[in-house]
């Protein structure tokens, strides 16, 4: 007698076991009616063997079956045999058969290895456990993220001010950064995204399009402006998909914070063989031995023995040197001071422009203003002329005395070597420095202003007011300190300092008592004689330079009406204003600055006596392209994507403690959750999944939670709650903890005895089948 639900040793294989109805296996669902209606006229149980392989039994065999072209016996599948539980769990090389109970069968599969896989995996446990990847993940991308915004920054602050060289290179690293901070930001944020989607599934049932947006949207913009009920249902996932898109923007505007520009750098150092002038060079300067200090004087000299072996002998002014007059003449014509062509580089190095400060004594006018329109009077015998030579009382227009107690020149009748022709012993006064010539200046102004017609005498000839002004100029050694600019090779000096120390020649021109048209100096005793060797050849320096300017202001300019007549170098100086023929309104001023100037072209030429090189602190600058860094470009794209990526975390955060579980939008986790019955039989005709989609089945609600049975069913582990996807009439919420997918533990029965139930257990040890 055969037992139901066992095979008994003696019965034949053609006996089909009886088969009690089949309640829901979540691992082995019945098959669709719908897919199988082709079979269901041959075998009306076939629906209760579903998931047999194209090559099991006798479809593998049977040529006539619908995949293989016919019919046989009017069957399309051959029933499946009990096996014996005493025979054990199946293995590998039989036919791996597993049932539970009797009649019962499940699922098989012709591949050895993967019934091994599923026999194991009917025994395993759903488990409430959020795994550490998905978190570590999430806060590993966010971290490197803020790292890779940082280390752009302290990247384009380390090129800020730095010379732009290599500037594809460096905008190709900063790209880079860019790049990685976005990716993993945007990274970050669809793992939140994904852990967010799972939560709006369970809350929220939608059509499979509003699902299929929310799958898509982080790949497919398009999503946006198609799918309203997923903007709808899924707000706060739509705003991270969008931010998704949204954050790259970043990564364009960061790099564009570094910028290239024209840029004056600046640096405090010292610059170590600046140009300066020693006029003390002159006093120890020997033309016979240039050893001490080589190079050309600013003096001629003649002597009294050109060997300079006589006990007695000396040396003595003759005129200025070439060298002298050529630098004094350049520097007047140039209307500034000169300097060499290489000037800034030896001063400031090659490629910089620098500023310092020089400091030497020279020579210099000490001027002071006695008359003019306002003081007309002055003390007879003070001047050589007064206001009245000058317009509009006289013809002049400037008038100057600069020759009073002048070096005369040639003091005596020399050879062509300089050496005196009459015989020793010498004239008392020869070579000596009696007195340092005065300027005496006068000159008009020519106020513009018309005179008053009917009570002015000059309105004919001048028409205009005319203010007469007589000042005189002194020699004096002088303390000088300059500030010298080289801006792009151009000199520009500037004086900062000027003070008076005593007179060249400490004398005063006194009328003689007995003819007062001639003058004699006084006192005798501050006469500068060639014996006092050191001191006369730097006064001999002194006088040289005044006697270069004394050249341009010797003269007159008068105004003979319609004409003018000029007498004086004056007129190829600075000092005449070309269009009117008139001396400059501030003449006195320009008089010292154009000497200054004269002086200070001597730095140009480095072979002078009086050259000297200083080392003196200094500020270098240069004009290059330098990078500049606007940090506030820079920060304001990545405080805006770190400070919303850091939200969306919490957003993730919170998901992830809602839903239990991290999860993900891999196929796994497709599959895993679309195992339904009901959504097998709406996927009838859409399986291959290519386009067009079934338009209806985009319309279908599903939900993501625990599919709801009419009647309990019992699995390998006994009573078994599903969670999947499903229609939304036929799911119902997941809770944090359910028991689901037969969690092995005890259950509380109000029906059962003692209250408890204990679930079943899987049959896998032993091979008779029930415990």
């Amino acid at each position: 007698m055969a037992v139901p639900g066992h095979r008994s040793p003696n019965s034949s294989r053609s006996v089909s076991p009886q088969v009690s109805p089949r309640p829901y296996d979540p691992f082995d669902p019945p098959l669709d009616p719908i897919e199988m209606s082709s079979f269901a006229q041959s075998s009306p149980r076939l629906e209760h063997q579903r998931g047999r392989s194209l090559g099991e039994a006798s479809l593998a065999d049977d040529p006539s079956s619908p995949h293989m072209g016919g019919h046989r016996g009017g069957k399309q599948y051959a029933p499946i045999p009990n096996q014996d539980s005493s025979h054990g769990p199946p293995q590998p090389s039989e036919a791996s058969l597993y049932s539970m109970g009797s009649g019962l069968n499940f699922y098989k599969t012709r591949d050895a290895d993967t019934q091994a896989l599923v026999d194991r995996r009917a025994g395993e446990l759903a488990q409430w456990h959020v795994h550490w990847s998905t978190p570590a993940i999430i806060a590993a991308l966010f971290v490197g993220g803020v790292l890779g915004a940082l280390g752009h920054h302290f990247f384009y602050a380390h090129l800020d001010g730095r010379p732009a060289t290599e500037q594809l290179k460096m905008i190709r690293y900063g790209t880079a950064l860019a790049f990685f901070v976005k990716s993993t930001l945007v990274g970050c944020v669809i793992l939140c995204y994904r852990q967010r989607i799972w939560r709006t599934f369970r809350t929220k049932a939608m059509t499979i399009n509003a699902i299929d947006g929310l799958f898509a949207s982080t790949e497919d913009p398009t999503q946006f402006f198609m799918n309203w009920e997923m903007i709808r249902n899924g707000k706060l996932a739509t705003l991270m998909a969008a931010c998704s898109w949204l954050i790259p923007i970043a990564s364009v505007l960061s790099p564009a914070s570094l910028t290239s520009e024209v840029q004056t750098s600046y640096n405090l150092t010292r610059c170590s063989s600046v140009a300066s002038l020693d006029f003390t060079h002159e006093s120890l300067y020997n033309f016979r031995n240039e050893s001490n200090f080589p190079g050309s004087s600013l003096v001629f000299y003649n002597t009294t023995d050109t060997h300079g072996k006589a006990p007695d002998y000396f040396d003595y002014y003759d005129q200025p040197s070439k060298n002298a007059r050529r630098l004094a003449v350049l520097s007047t014509y140039l209307k500034k001071a000169s300097h060499s062509e290489n000037a800034s580089i030896d001063s400031c190095g090659n490629g910089w422009n620098c500023t310092y400060s020089i400091s030497f004594q020279g020579p210099g006018y000490n001027c002071d203003e006695l008359a003019n329109s306002s003081t007309p009077d002055l003390a007879p015998g003070t001047a050589p002329f007064n206001l009245t030579t000058l317009a509009p009382q006289g013809d002049y227009l400037y008038y100057s005395s600069v020759d009073m107690g002048e070096y005369l020149n040639p003091q005596i009748e020399t050879g062509d070597d300089g050496v005196p022709v009459p015989e020793p012993p010498y004239p008392e006064t020869l070579g000596v420095f009696q007195a340092e010539p005065v300027l005496w200046i006068g000159y008009v102004i020519n106020t513009s202003k018309p005179y008053d017609a009917a009570s002015s005498q000059y309105k004919k000839k001048w028409g205009t007011v005319h203010e007469p002004k007589i000042f005189k100029c002194a020699a004096y050694h002088t303390n000088y300190t300059f500030e010298v600019r080289y801006n792009d090779s151009n000199q520009i000096t500037k004086r900062l300092e000027r003070k008076f120390i005593a007179p060249v020649v400490d004398t005063t021109m006194v009328i003689d008592p007995t003819d007062s048209s001639q003058t004699f100096p006084s006192p005798q005793s501050n006469f500068i004689r060639p014996q006092d060797d050191e001191k006369y050849k730097l006064t001999a320096a002194h006088h040289a330079m005044g006697s270069l300017l004394r050249n341009f202001l010797r003269g007159s300019i008068s105004y003979k009406a319609p004409y003018f007549v000029t007498k004086s170098d004056i007129s190829e100086t600075r000092l005449m204003e070309a269009a009117t023929s008139y001396p400059i309104h501030n003449l006195m001023q320009q008089i010292q600055e154009m000497y200054e100037d004269m002086i200070l072209t001597l730095l140009s030429e480095p072979h002078l006596v009086v050259a000297n090189k200083e080392d003196v602190p200094c500020q270098k600058s240069r004009t290059v392209n330098v990078y500049v860094y606007h940090a506030e470009g820079l920060w304001v794209g990545y405080a805006i994507v770190v400070a919303i990526t850091f939200a969306f975390i919490f957003v993730g955060a919170w998901s992830i403690h809602q839903n239990g579980v991290a999860s993900d939008t891999l196929f796994s986790r497709i599959m895993v959750t679309t195992r339904n019955p009901t959504l097998d039989r709406l996927s009838v005709g859409a399986c291959l999944g290519g386009d067009p989609f079934p338009k209806e089945l985009i319309k279908t609600k599903l939900r993501f939670g625990v599919l709801l049975e009419e009647e309990p069913r019992e699995g390998p582990l006994g009573v078994v709650e599903h969670c999947t996807f499903g229609a939304a009439g036929e799911t119902k919420d997941i809770v944090k903890y359910g028991t689901y997918a037969g969690l092995k533990k005890w259950r509380e029965d109000s029906d059962g005895e003692d209250g408890h139930v204990r679930e079943k257990k899987p049959l896998l040890a032993t091979r008779r089948g029930v415990d």
